[in-house]
């Protein structure tokens, strides 16, 4: 053990950084507290050496008592040891339980199950804390250790946790797991199988339960009819899967049906197989319930047995398989595949031989599927899912009467006759919150019909969906099913959104970022995530929104009853006494119905709580700020905490007791000073949400906040995505002001281990001091957008310090500067040799020396430059210091002159562009000439030439363009003064030519080209070249096959005789003007 004393910092940081996230990995916990004991033990010992120096100064004591002195250290190491153990088994055994409880919730309809799950999710949040106020002060140690404290002290947060977590509470958590898995094994709960209970979910048929009671669907059945290719009588090839069947003759039609649960999938496709025509139609009709249980060969097994054929348990696939096509081939068959789940997913494989083994059947056979997942109907389709909504209302209604009234017979009793208007009334309250969902009319009107009273009418619509009692078969344990089925993250994903009320619309970034906070999922999984619920059909867009999401009502009730006992919402006064004991998430929406009083009794009996929403608004800041006080003293638990205020300037220095707060959502508009001194103590916070309130500096300590992501105030925001710094302040409705606070603001932010930083509109002057290689070792990417006011960048050195050890600490591969008018490039700075791609748009004063720093970017690939002000580009610095470059753009330079090699260079010495594939030169309207750039000799490997808009160019060497051997597309548009007496010659590699308003153009002469080296494929295009007289070169021009020419009057001669593409998709297209060149060429 004393060996670990030796490790080196890095070490140690390598160890906390693996220790991180709840002691997921048992290797480096035990790692941690390895390296933790010694240190802990010498600082012990150091402590009682100078207690008894104290005590007794000459050293002449008994040697008993220095012997009890000295005891505890043998007690402390026994209890370090003790503590690594228990904590190592609540962090095995708290995995074990996350197993049982995804078991336990498949059946939780069950009051045994339901209770013992119950007990388990709390003894385990109990265990979550434990393990995460431990991963806290790992967290501390890190950011301790990276202020280079010295060894002395890099344990002192191990000691505070040693004494925040005392041996009792360890105790008590580790004994309530064991006991709670003791009880659950000794029941078997363990070994509850993962499947639907049919009980809750029992196995379909074909045949109609209740064929009179079939409302509204004629238009649907009609739809259907029409997709599966039935027409009347006749029978036919699928109408639905025309365009694909004409794509895919083989392919067997799948057409899935899809929608929420309840909506009546299954009794719709019972209602197809019933219908005479559709009997008439296939020659048999096969009903397969697949539920849970995509498993190949039981399908197999099921269809043969419908279809007459014996086979056998021992068979293999292949055997199956080659009875099915055997059985199938001769008939045109309907199969129905209902209630297929996502398990079809996991053997994509398996789904696609049995698809392709019933493709054996006659022509005009289907297969329909009923599911809830529209990941499943993508996956099985191969037309577009028919989707399947609620019944509309007034048929909505009429079925609804009929299940909470019962038949005509029963309409008939005088009492009922009496009060059925009044009941007919609460009917009607009652029906939007059914959506239109058949099986939930069938729920409500069961529960209605068992008694006709307006008072039990009258309780039933006051009452949740999720509180009233209900079958197995009924609505919500139906649509629990589709909860139950999802992954274990997903389940805690969704029932989280229990916290707010019914059709709140939420956006996809808040939602995940809660998600985040509460642990549930990577923040890199968070959008995933969201995504598969929406697929689900747990999450919808919101109507006349495009950012928005709601949840379905029905889909909201089974939040809640899923999420009853951890979950709940504050919405009248009368639900204070209704909180559940073991409540972990609360959210207030009372519309300023409870005391201020009342809200700090809340938390003061509900301790445990991890998120807490409050959307009350306070105007009494004497009232409120007490409030707020008692939420960071009296929940030391909580995670996520959002509040509403409209008077608050400042915030409690109680804050710094959150040790497990990852969201902090400020639900208004304030101006702070700052935030308190004690949220650099917050570790563990990931996003601070404040978008409509202003901080005008931040503590100090604030760069210690290792996890933070996300910062989102009135005029700033500072993103973090895993290595991906971004910071932006707003150019709008900034004061003068708030110069100097930019400055301090980003003095203070964290800079943790960051891989790419992109600054946009910051205000500064200076860059901050962090802004250095040496504090920012890994940065590969440095992005500056709109800092008008900053004046140096202090990140490179300067041109003539020592380049081999500047290079060495640079891993800087982008540097992209845009509209950054003031950084003073006077000094001469050295550019990191690691640099492969450099944007530079407008980007300060003194812009001709920077381009001269380019020297040893031997890696550098990509070059743009957009900058008014330079005036010259030093050739030979670029040719001899970038030999792979591959793209140059030099763009909107209007004050550029020349692009050439100074006098002074020696030609010999000159390199050249070994690399450079396209050019373009684009917006220089002072530049006149480049016949000194545009040299075969300095770039032999150039393919793209562009040079466009460049209003004073005179000189370029046209009359050498043969010699580009490699030159494939060449544009020149908008060059007016181009002097274009020298002949243009083109190489025979080109593919490509567009000249573009070039009115000095007079001949493109390509005699000089041998008959082996014709111009094949070429792409022509002519516009407004008034001067254009000739195109000369009988032989030179073996096809085209693109062309426009336009507006070019003068244009009288073309000596080769073309060949135009007419077979492709384009040929030259002639305007009036072409008419000169003669019937016989265009023909030709």
């Amino acid at each position: 053990m004393h060996t670990l004393l030796n490790l080196a910092m890095d070490d140690i940081v390598g160890i906390l950084k693996g220790a991180a996230g709840l002691a997921a990995d048992a290797n480096a916990f035990r790692e941690f507290f390895n390296w933790a004991a010694p240190r802990v033990l010498a600082a012990v010992r150091s402590q009682q050496q100078q207690h008894l120096l104290q005590v007794d100064p000459g050293g002449v004591g008994s040697a008993s008592a220095r012997d009890n002195r000295t005891a505890p250290l043998h007690q402390i190491e026994d209890d370090l040891q003790n503590l690594e153990n228990d904590l190592w088994l609540i962090q095995s055994t708290t995995s074990t339980m996350y197993d049982l409880i995804d078991r336990l919730e498949w059946h939780s309809h069950k009051d045994t199950e339901d209770w013992h799950l119950r007990q388990i999710k709390d003894v385990v949040y109990d265990a979550e804390d434990l393990l995460d106020e431990y991963n806290y002060y790992a967290l501390k140690v890190k950011v301790d250790t990276s202020k280079n404290l010295g060894q002395d002290h890099s344990h002192e947060p191990f000691l505070e946790f040693l004494n925040s977590v005392n041996s009792s509470k360890v105790m008590k958590i580790k004994n309530r797991l064991k006991q709670v898995f003791d009880q659950s094994k000794g029941l078997g709960l363990h070994k509850t199988p993962k499947k639907f209970d049919r009980l809750v979910r029992p196995e379909t048929c074909r045949v109609l339960d209740e064929p009179d009671e079939i409302f509204g669907r004629e238009k649907e059945l009609k739809e259907l009819k029409q997709k599966l290719g039935v027409r009347g009588r006749k029978r036919g090839r699928p109408v639905a899967c025309s365009t694909t069947a004409e794509a895919r003759r083989t392919e067997l039609p799948v057409l899935p049906i899809v929608g929420m649960g309840g909506i009546g999938k299954t009794t719709m496709a019972q209602q197809i197989c019933e219908d005479r025509v559709v009997r008439n139609h296939f020659d048999c009709i096969l009903w397969i319930c697949v539920s849970d249980e995509f498993e190949v060969n039981r399908l197999t097994r099921d269809v043969l047995k419908s279809l007459g054929v014996k086979s056998q348990d021992s068979d293999t696939r292949d055997t199956l398989m080659v009875n099915l096509r055997d059985s199938v081939k001769s008939k045109k068959f309907l199969l129905v595949l209902d209630d297929m789940w996502d398990d079809v997913l996991k053997d994509e494989r398996g789904w696609r031989t049995f698809h392709r083994t019933l493709s054996n059947g006659l022509q005009g056979s289907m297969i329909l599927v009923t599911t809830r997942s529209s990941k499943v109907a993508n996956l099985v389709s191969n037309s577009d899912p028919y989707e399947l909504n609620g019944l509309q209302n007034d048929v909505f209604w009429d079925f609804f009467k009929l299940c909470a009234f019962g038949s005509n017979s029963s309409r008939n009793s005088p009492e009922l006759e009496h009060i059925r208007p009044e009941l007919e009334r609460i009917g009607r309250a009652i029906l939007p919150k059914l959506k239109g969902s058949p099986l939930a009319a069938k729920t409500l009107g069961r529960l209605l019909k068992s008694n006709l009273s307006v008072e039990h009418w009258e309780d039933i619509l006051r009452s949740e969906l999720w509180k009233l009692e209900q079958e197995e078969t009924d609505i919500l344990p139906a649509l629990r099913l589709s909860y139950v089925y999802l992954p274990r993250h997903m389940k805690r994903c969704f029932s989280i959104c229990a916290l707010y009320p019914k059709d709140h619309k939420f956006d996809k970034e808040f939602l995940a970022d809660i998600w985040v906070a509460q642990g549930y999922v990577e923040a890199e999984d968070a959008s995933s995530c969201f995504n598969d619920l929406v697929n689900r059909s747990f999450f919808q867009k919101a109507a006349g929104y495009s950012d928005m999401y709601v949840i379905h009502d029905l889909i909201h009730d089974t939040a809640q009853l899923v999420s009853k006992d951890e979950c709940f919402i504050i919405q009248h006064v009368s639900d204070l006494a209704k909180i559940p004991s073991k409540v972990r998430h609360l959210s207030i929406f009372t519309k300023g119905n409870i005391s201020c009083t009342e809200i700090v009794t809340i938390c003061t009996q509900n301790k445990k709580l991890r998120s807490l929403i409050c959307n009350e608004s306070y105007r009494s800041i004497k009232q409120f700020a007490p409030v707020i006080d008692c939420w960071f003293k009296e929940l030391p638990s909580i995670r996520v905490l959002i509040f509403k205020f409209s008077t608050v300037r400042k915030l409690p220095e109680s804050i710094g007791n959150s040790k497990h707060l990852r969201y902090l959502g400020l639900l208004g508009s304030s101006t702070f000073e700052t935030l308190p001194s004690s949220v650099s103590c917050l570790y563990h916070v990931q996003t601070i949400n404040a978008k409509g309130c202003v901080f005008k500096r931040y503590p100090q300590g604030f760069s210690d906040l290792i996890s933070l992501n996300k910062i989102e105030s009135k005029g700033f925001q500072f993103n973090k995505v895993k290595d991906k710094q971004f910071l932006e302040w707003s150019t709008t409705g900034i004061a003068d002001e708030q110069l100097q606070m930019t400055e301090e603001q980003i003095e203070l932010l964290p800079h943790w281990n960051l891989e790419h930083l992109i600054i946009n509109n910051y205000l500064g002057q200076s860059c901050p001091s962090w802004l250095q290689p040496d504090c920012l070792k890994v940065l590969t990417s440095l992005e500056l957008y709109g800092c008008r006011n900053i004046q140096s960048l202090s990140f490179f050195d300067p041109l003539f310090s020592d380049l081999e050890e500047s290079n060495s600490i640079y891993h800087l591969e982008v540097l992209d500067v845009h509209q950054c008018p003031n950084i003073d490039w006077q000094g001469l700075v050295a550019l990191p040799s690691s640099l492969r791609r450099v944007t530079l748009d407008n980007f300060g004063h003194s812009t001709d020396h920077f381009v001269s720093c380019f020297r040893g970017l031997s890696l550098l690939t990509h070059l743009e430059i957009h900058c008014w002000f330079l005036t010259s580009i030093p050739l030979q610095v670029w040719m001899s210091n970038l030999p792979s470059l591959e793209n140059l753009l030099i763009d909107n330079c209007g004050s550029l002159t020349s692009i050439c090699v100074s006098e002074a260079s020696n030609m010999h010495t000159v390199g050249v562009f070994s690399s450079l594939s396209t050019v373009t030169i684009s917006f220089c309207n002072a530049l006149l000439s480049l016949d000194e750039f545009f040299m075969p000799a300095y770039m032999p490997f150039v393919k793209t030439i562009d040079v466009l808009f460049c209003k004073e160019l005179a000189l370029l060497p046209v009359h050498e363009l043969h010699l580009f051997s490699r030159l494939e597309k060449l544009c020149i548009r908008n060059c007016p003064k181009l002097n274009m007496q020298r002949r243009m010659t083109l190489p025979s590699s080109l593919r490509m030519l567009s000249l573009l308003l070039c009115p000095s153009i007079e001949y493109i002469d390509n005699s000089h080209l041998a008959s082996a080296m014709k111009l094949k494929g070429l792409s022509l295009q002519l516009i407004r070249c008034p001067d254009l007289i000739s195109i000369v070169g009988a032989i030179s021009v073996s096809e085209i096959v693109q062309g426009r020419i336009e507006d070019c009057p003068k244009l009288m001669e073309i000596t080769q005789p073309f060949k135009v593409m007419t077979e492709s998709q384009k040929k030259v297209q002639p305007d009036q003007t072409m008419g000169r060149l003669g019937d016989e060429n265009l023909k030709n």
